[in-house]
């Protein structure tokens, strides 16, 4: 999976910090999600060319562009990559709420 992204994406967003923290989390296990620059594809480039910025990020599997306009999330690429619930499971942090399926902490 590669994230081609805008030449100054903006590196505070919770979006872009949890796709950081996955790819930091699944690359040792063998699992690869990398970034790029958008116009090192030439698919990307060329949409980037019809519709503008705003089509970024754009996620590509196997030279085959899967979402555009935001990261994909864990879910997204637990199902997209066939990544083991074990390697991609949050984390409690001792709340109880993201210990239950379909809850997440306010905190």
């Amino acid at each position: 999976m590669v994230i081609f992204e805008s030449k100054t994406p903006d590196k505070t967003t919770y979006e872009y910090l949890q796709t950081t923290e996955l790819i930091d989390k699944l690359n040792p296990s063998g699992i690869e999600i990398s970034r790029a620059i958008w116009d090192t594809n030439t698919n990307v480039r060329h949409l980037v060319e019809k519709h503008g910025e705003e089509i970024l990020p754009a996620v590509v599997v196997n030279d085959f562009i899967m979402i555009t306009g935001r990261y994909p999330s864990k879910e997204e690429i637990r199902q997209i990559l066939h990544v083991p619930d074990k390697l991609i499971a949050e984390e409690c942090q001792g709340c109880g709420c993201c210990c239950i399926q379909g809850y997440e902490c306010d905190e």
